[in-house]
């Protein structure tokens, strides 16, 4: 199985063999400089919870909230967006530590703390129910809040979601890869753009995708990550996979499973039939996108935002 989203950071310590050449630390941009360069026209920050939350909401009509991965932003959705807002309200936020919403102040990244910053958010947007949809770990607190909150998630849909701990096979990942994270391991404190670069890559099946533009903005987004270890350490620890299959015994929603077949972080049959199974809601469909990889967003917005389409019409009736 490949790195990516959410496993980068928990590969370094087992990679030992680092490159003999170093390159020398590049200039960081600081938090209002970041925001300068990676808000949107309609980006607005809200106090929430007790930490600082950057989110977005596009469009009239049902409302969907859209849930993206680790070290991703709600960028990673501006495809999506940008099409589902001619006929839904589109509401997406930066998850702390990621994007500009920046760490909690606490250090709190428990999904408890998660639901009540899903609950502010749409509190503060007066909407009462709402479609959700997450992709890759951030089906982690989307289930949990589709669990916790039945009369509040109108329908879920989640995108190459881990069902419970995951686990990595570092002989299978790319040569190109391997070399780009023993190449890190010489420079504590910082990640080059490389090292995203090969880390997007290893995830999708059209290269052409991963455009320097998205690598430079994964790089600058997570700078902050690389100056603080201890917000990594703390992101580390409140990240329970394990209680996934509880999570989604417990949901009712009307639910759909839309997997990439190219998965090769959390598989089509070792995670995306395991969750049809567990699923507790009566109304579920498993439906796969051929020649995709695990960040779908990237990789196939189009053709698996067609499969979300009807499943969307359906829940919401428009």
């Amino acid at each position: 199985m490949r790195v990516g989203s959410f496993a980068a950071g928990l590969l370094l310590a087992a990679l030992t063999a680092p490159s003999a050449i170093a390159q020398s630390a590049p200039a960081q941009l600081d938090d209002a400089a970041l925001r300068s360069r990676y808000a949107l026209a309609n980006s607005q920050f809200a106090e929430i919870d007790g930490e600082t939350v950057h989110y977005a909401a596009q469009g009239k009509g049902p409302a969907i909230l859209l849930v993206h991965g680790s070290f991703a932003s709600l960028r990673q959705w501006d495809e999506w967006a940008a099409k589902l807002a001619r006929r839904y309200r589109v509401i997406r936020y930066d998850q702390s530590p990621a994007g500009l919403s920046g760490p909690s102040p606490a250090r709190d990244y428990s999904i408890e703390h998660r639901i009540r910053v899903i609950d502010g958010l749409m509190d503060r947007l007066k909407i009462d129910r709402f479609v959700m949809v997450a992709t890759s770990s951030g089906g982690l607190p989307a289930a949990a809040y589709a669990a916790a909150r039945p009369q509040r998630v109108q329908g879920l849909v989640l995108n190459n979601i881990a069902v419970g701990p995951v686990k990595f096979d570092l002989d299978g990942m790319a040569p190109a890869l391997k070399a780009a994270l023993a190449e890190d391991r010489t420079h504590p404190g910082w990640h080059a753009p490389e090292y995203w670069r090969q880390i997007l890559l290893a995830n999708v099946t059209d290269p052409s995708r991963i455009t320097p533009a998205l690598v430079q903005q994964w790089t600058d987004l997570n700078s902050r990550l690389s100056r603080d270890p201890a917000i990594g350490k703390a992101v580390a620890a409140s990240t329970s996979f394990a209680r996934a299959p509880g999570d989604l015994r417990a949901i009712a929603a009307p639910t759909l499973l839309l997997w990439s077949a190219n998965d090769h972080e959390t598989t089509l049959e070792r995670d995306g039939r395991q969750a049809l199974d567990l699923l507790g809601s009566k109304d579920k469909t498993l439906e796969v996108v051929e020649a995709c990889g695990h960040m779908m967003p990237y990789d196939c917005p189009d053709r698996a935002l067609a499969r979300v389409t009807p499943f969307l019409h359906r829940i919401t009736g428009k």
